[in-house]
């Protein structure tokens, strides 16, 4: 939206203040862009206590006044009257407004986080509609929510407000009672505005005193800073030693400790208390010297080796050797550490356990680089070891921050049933579990787990398990004609295994225990899926969303040398406009193949092949047939299969692929083995009606821009009618960063250039103007590679340019097959110092 747009939606604002008496923000006081819109409640105090919320829509806040505050109980609707709207800077606002003023008395900043809308990116449809369909990422409020109108826009617009039924959901509870306090300060109590007549003495609003932060009491504390953050099972190519830092991955209970005004609680990840078991634990945690703290870390027991045994930890002897390995700490004295950098809380947490005696033990750090951290795991015994990402928060979420490396397979179950044991002299013990995972319908069966149990075990399964036996198997695909005694899905076990089957069971799986601490509607299969999916706006030619079971397998060549690839059917014509051949394309990658191989080598590629010419029906392809044994490949997991990319490292591959017609080369934007790690962000401007003229100020408005950030970016024709923008990257990022980088920059080209420039990608939408596309950040996704051909006239290719060049009189059509030549004698390769460069992106 442009400048004089927001402007505009800001009158109303402007309007009702004077900025020489209120402290609020003037609309003229600009606000940094976000990664993701934001979205704030104040808590405020004026004729009467209620709740502003307020959404980043269009370049401002789009305002409602909701007077009994958000319930996140979906059966409670609230009444939401919108407002007028707020400039961004609002989103960072607290304080007291003046009593004359409008709106006076304390406005507290109660809720701050960020959102998206389902689908994304239809925000401003969805508000002109009149129901705004949101997912919410709070302190406080989280999940899908809804705003509907229920009166026109004619004086003050009505609308509801309620929670949609997903797992964020409260029935019953009041958020507004159980977190009365500013995000911000940590301030509860308000002031409104002095009635007329009523002198009455009023003190400043401050923050109250740091210490006075904390909650009166510790199960309060811990409700403050929950849920515990969780890490995702990930595979190694997501990982890099520039950007993590590498933990023990621990085989316990997943433990948190709070304690405040002398008193403190001991909790497990459900909740339950913990103190009564590990009694021991708990006094040394009490000795800790802090105010006020919260600890989050692993209860362990170490066998002989020192290692952590879930076994051991279930069958804990009085002499077995209990510990709690402390690994985080998201509140200390007063201060909600949690959006602190894992080091900086790192740091903190070593200095505070520095004098911490057994059987306090800080988390175990690996200085070692990736490689050798995973021999080290697998040679002492350990289930593997925790990345976490240096500069990332405390989220309570399943994060892609905390990845899970494991060395040794490990899977929770849902108990399903028993096979009695066929000793006759042990009626009373079970001879094998019948174990499941949640799925697609249900529970399904994974297998048979007859090993690791001791005997009493056995006997103890026994009595638990036949007080909830039934008729009939919970598991939608269970064996028929067995001796299994089913049961009701009420326990879950852990078990540690070899591998997965072809089938979905379990190989040679051995008990380890049962755990309290998990439920059986949480227990799904594990995969080392990614979170970032699909880009939210994407490439027709892009492929299905790519799993991170990534794996590459290059073949090598049977012969020492290189084989000649030999030209067939070169007198066939491709480009018959301009009567380029077979052979012409064939000799243009000879040609190029010294610039393209550092590019390509590696690097997943998608084709577009045009085996009659290009005025013939052409194919896009990621896998090619006929791929000849000597022809390196690499073997990328997608969605549904396991694909054959073609690996161009050498002129022979690259030749091969113009001897199959392949005329234009996709690449992904990351390389083996580190496929989950993008090495550029992209941008890709596609002209509207005003042409190259638009698209050049776009341009420049972004290098602009990227230079602020001190990032460079190298330009490139697409080879048709646009401009690709390629930011190098350091290795380490992920997609899901670089997708939310490249949303935040085309969001600030649409706010300043809006009459020109949009990122709604439906071409009616557009109302022709350039389409900023950021679209292809995102795993799987792909961009024309740099001297690739188009299947156009005069065959021209994608052409790195210097921002020099990037004005009106450059016309992108004189980069063809036929000038290539004159062009690198004239300026060389200008995409090379791309490979070179290695920038880290900005924190948002």
């Amino acid at each position: 939206m442009k400048t004089s747009q927001t402007q505009k939606r800001l009158r109303r604002y402007r309007m009702k203040r004077d900025f020489h008496r209120t402290p609020e923000p003037s609309p003229d006081v600009g606000a940094p862009s976000e990664s993701a819109p934001r979205f704030v409640v104040h808590k405020h105090d004026a004729t009467r206590l209620h709740y502003d919320l307020r959404l980043e829509i269009g370049g401002v806040l789009v305002s409602w006044a909701i007077p009994k505050g958000p319930s996140q109980d979906p059966a409670v609707k609230r009444l939401a009257v919108q407002t007028e709207d707020h400039p961004r800077s609002y989103a960072d606002f607290e304080g007291h407004i003046p009593d004359e003023q409008y709106g006076g008395g304390d406005s507290l900043l109660w809720e701050s986080g960020t959102f998206e809308t389902v689908p994304p990116g239809d925000a401003e449809a969805q508000l002109k509609r009149g129901h705004l369909e949101v997912v919410l990422h709070g302190a406080k409020l989280n999940g899908r929510w809804h705003l509907v109108r229920t009166r026109p826009r004619s004086g003050k617009a009505q609308w509801l407000f309620f929670k949609a039924k997903d797992a964020f959901a409260r029935p019953g509870s009041d958020i507004t009672v159980e977190r009365p306090e500013s995000v911000k300060s940590g301030q509860v109590r308000t002031q409104g505005p002095r009635k007329p007549g009523v002198a009455r003495a009023r003190k400043a609003v401050r923050a109250p005193a740091r210490s006075a932060r904390a909650p009166a009491t510790p199960e309060a504390l811990l409700k403050r800073v929950w849920p515990p953050m969780l890490a995702r099972l990930a595979v190694s190519d997501e990982v890099h030693d520039e950007t993590h830092a590498y933990e023990v991955k621990y085989d316990g209970f997943r433990a948190m400790f709070a304690s405040t005004h002398g008193k403190s609680a001991f909790q497990s990840r459900r909740g339950n208390d913990l103190s009564s078991r590990f009694p021991r634990l708990t006094s040394s945690l009490r000795e800790l010297p802090a105010r006020d703290l919260v600890l989050d870390g692993e209860i362990v027991a170490l066998d002989a080796k020192g290692r952590s045994s879930f076994q051991l930890l279930q069958h804990a002897e009085a002499d077995t050797e209990q510990r709690l390995r402390v690994f985080d700490l998201p509140w200390l004295d007063g201060e909600d550490l949690r959006q602190r950098p894992y080091g900086e809380r790192r740091a903190r947490l070593e200095k505070l356990m520095a004098h911490a005696a057994l059987p306090l033990q800080l988390s175990e750090k690996l200085d070692l680089p990736l490689s050798r951290a995973l021999l080290e795991a697998r040679r002492k015994g350990w289930e593997g070891i925790i990345a976490k990402r240096r500069d990332s928060p405390y989220t309570g979420t399943r994060s892609g921050d905390w990845l899970k490396l494991k060395v040794v397979a490990g899977q929770e179950v849902v108990i399903l049933g028993y096979l009695p044991i066929k000793n006759a002299r042990a009626k009373s013990e079970i001879g094998a579990l019948r174990v499941g995972v949640r799925g697609r319908g249900g529970y399904h069966d994974v297998g048979k787990v007859g090993t690791g149990y001791t005997t009493e075990d056995r006997r103890e399964l026994r009595g638990l398990l036949d007080a909830s036996r039934v008729k009939k198997s919970a598991a939608v695909d269970a064996p028929a004609n067995t001796d299994t005694v089913w049961v009701k899905p009420k326990y879950v076990a852990q078990v540690r295994f070899t591998e997965w089957t072809k089938d979905g069971r379990l190989r040679q799986p051995v008990f380890q225990g049962l755990r309290g601490d998990k439920v059986p509607q949480e227990v799904v299969r594990e995969h080392p899926a990614p979170v970032e999916g699909s880009a939210r706006r994407g490439s027709r030619r892009a492929p299905a969303r790519v799993s991170a079971r990534t794996t590459t397998k290059p073949e090598r060549e049977v012969s020492g040398r290189a084989p000649q690839v030999h030209l067939t059917h070169g007198d066939r014509v491709l480009f018959p406009g301009a009567g380029l051949t077979k052979a012409d394309v064939f000799a243009y990658y000879r040609d190029v193949a010294p610039l393209l191989l550092p590019v390509l080598a590696d690097r997943p590629l998608a084709h577009q092949q045009w085996p009659a010419g290009i005025e013939a029906p052409g194919f896009f392809r990621h896998e090619l047939s006929g791929i000849p044994p000597w022809l390196p490949t690499l073997r990328v997991r997608h969605e549904a299969k396991t694909l054959r990319h073609v690996n161009v490292k050498s002129t022979a591959a690259l030749l091969w692929l113009a001897n199959q017609s392949a005329l234009t080369l996709h690449m992904w934007l990351s390389h083996a083995p580190r496929l989950a790690q993008p090495d550029f962000v992209v941008f890709d401007l596609d002209p509207g009606v005003g042409g190259w003229k638009d698209l050049v100020k776009v341009a420049k408005a972004l290098h602009a821009r990227l230079e602020e950030l001190g990032l460079e970016s190298f330009p490139k024709t697409s080879g048709k009618r646009g401009l690709h923008v390629l930011v190098p990257l350091a290795p380490g990022h992920t997609y899901a960063r670089t997708q939310a980088f490249a949303d935040a920059r085309v969001r600030e080209l649409e706010e300043d250039l809006g009459g020109i420039a949009t990122t709604k990608r439906s071409i009616r939408d557009r109302e022709g103007r350039l389409y900023l596309d950021a679209g292809q950040n995102a795993r799987g996704k792909t961009v024309v590679a740099p001297y690739s051909l188009r299947a156009v006239e005069d065959a021209p290719f994608s052409a790195p340019l210097a921002w020099s060049e990037v004005n009106g009189r450059l016309d992108p059509h004189r980069f063809r097959l036929k000038t290539l030549k004159k062009r690198l004698d004239a300026v060389g390769d200008l995409f090379a110092p791309a490979l070179r460069v290695k920038q880290v992106l900005p924190a948002e």
